[in-house]
């Protein structure tokens, strides 16, 4: 099955020669105490008649009625340790070779955690995983650092899958924090790396369980043990984000949910890149045209039917035996294959219902399953974006022109209904780059916003999408 982030490239922004040149944190000596525990926020999830309105009845497409949790245990972390050290000096010989030149200069020393944490699932209190990068050698006297949340993009569907294990992501995090960030990855729910079992299948690009979870994960940074607090560093209620793919689809989230869910944290921009942020556009691609991302709808409507009360019904939408061969293959493995081997045609895959209701530019009608991808697309959710933000706030939005997967037509239609509803945005969409190569070309660019938004410098709103440009990581031919 063909993922809207393959599990090889969450790697390749710095490549497997940093991720191996670390050393594991096993055999490390413990850190010595750190500084003061610094004070930490309460969580303040909802609070007003508009927040509570949807804390109290978020369910929708006829999911069982249920509402968030206001437990002053989110982000409580409940067991960690210790996985590789990674020297300034590695890393910026090993991050030059592997990306070139940057916008940025590396400072710090990083060590890398996974952490298990309290979050929440549909009402009820769950625990997932994250990997956090401590940067070891920040002055006492130091200011707050500000937090940088990485989001993946589709590494699995069921627990294991999550790539807080993988030495890659560590690598990526380690370089990101010797910068001047914290920074926590979550393995979103569904993917954890630690017993005991989530006990379900992760739902798949459903963004309110993914934006909560990576919310309180964010809320666990500020709550780390002192043993995990080397050196100076201390984290600050400041949040940028950045994501792609799956990651970017849920760093968009993070935004349209913050206000309502983590009202105490202060997001200062987001960087999303290659996002399905239109699920019904891609959604009615994928079933009008056998394309690549028909895989990713039946993935997402296999992994997801089961978060909204609806395992029993995928014959609706699925034609069996698919409606009880995709749960139990993304349940069997972190790489479920080509589950759509040998149908070549969308009449073997999906129910005439479907298929009339895509053509006929009605998806959204089709319930539950139009419902489902109306609700987790940014352009059509009945979810409101009601954050009020900073002239420094900002969302950088990247595309690849030559993106395959998520359909840049497609999105750059959404960027602009987006953009003319309100969001602060800019647009890039890198020349010639895949699905894949999208975030990395455009990593120089990124790196430059996140630090300008993390400097408190004014926004520049944008809502023209741009002709595709080279991006600044284009490779020299």
């Amino acid at each position: 099955m063909r993922y809207l982030l393959d599990r090889r490239v969450r790697g390749i922004l710095l490549g497997s020669t940093l991720a191996l040149a670390a050393c594991g944190g096993e055999d490390s000596p413990p850190p010595p105490s750190g500084p003061g525990k610094p004070e930490i926020p309460a969580p303040e999830v909802a609070g007003t008649p508009e927040t509570n309105a949807l804390a109290d009845a978020p369910a929708r497409c006829g999911q069982p009625d249920h509402a968030w949790q206001r437990d002053l245990s989110l982000g409580e972390i409940t067991s960690h340790r210790a996985t590789a050290t990674y020297p300034k000096g590695l890393l910026d010989a090993l991050a030059a070779e592997a990306l070139g030149n940057l916008p940025v200069s590396l400072q710090y020393d990083v060590v890398t955690h996974v952490f298990t944490y309290v979050t929440q699932d549909r009402g009820k209190a769950v625990e997932a995983t994250a990997l956090l990068a401590w940067p070891t050698s920040v002055p006492e006297d130091a200011e707050a650092l500000p937090t940088l949340m990485v989001l993946h993009g589709t590494s699995g569907f069921t627990d294991g899958c999550g790539p807080s294990a993988e030495t890659d992501t560590a690598a990526l995090a380690a370089a990101l924090a010797s910068i001047g960030y914290v920074v926590v990855a979550p393995d979103y729910i569904g993917l954890k790396n630690e017993p005991p079992p989530t006990g379900f299948l992760h739902p798949y690009l459903v963004g309110q369980a993914t934006a909560i979870a990576s919310l309180d994960a964010a809320r666990a940074v500020l709550r780390l043990p002192e043993e995990i607090r080397e050196g100076g560093a201390r984290p600050s209620t400041r949040l940028a984000v950045v994501g792609g793919s799956q990651g970017g689809h849920a760093a968009l989230w993070v935004d349209r949910l913050a206000p309502y869910y983590a009202r105490e944290l202060e997001i200062v921009g987001i960087a999303t890149t290659v996002p399905p942020a239109d699920m019904l556009g891609e959604g009615t691609l994928a079933l009008t045209t056998k394309r690549e991302s028909t895989d990713n709808m039946v993935a997402f409507y296999g992994a997801s039917a089961g978060w909204y009360g609806a395992a029993d019904k995928l014959a609706e939408v699925l034609l069996p035996p698919l409606d009880a061969e995709v749960p139990a293959a993304l349940g069997a493995g972190c790489d479920p294959g080509d589950l759509l081997s040998g149908k070549d045609m969308l009449t073997s895959i999906f129910q005439p219902e479907a298929l009339d209701a895509a053509a006929s530019g009605k998806l959204d009608a089709f319930a539950p399953w139009g419902c489902m991808a109306a609700e987790n697309g940014l352009t059509t959710t009945s979810v409101s974006r009601i954050q009020k933000d900073a002239a420094s706030y900002g969302i950088l939005f990247v595309t690849g022109e030559a993106d395959t997967l998520v359909d840049t037509p497609t999105e750059r239609v959404a960027f602009g209904a987006l953009c003319d509803a309100g969001m602060p945005m800019r647009y890039l969409e890198c020349a010639g780059a895949s699905h894949t190569r999208a975030t990395t070309w455009a990593l120089p660019e990124i790196l430059t916003f996140l630090g300008d938004r993390v400097a408190g410098k004014p926004f520049e709103k944008a809502c023209a999408t741009s002709a595709p440009v080279t991006c600044a990581g284009t490779p020299t031919p």
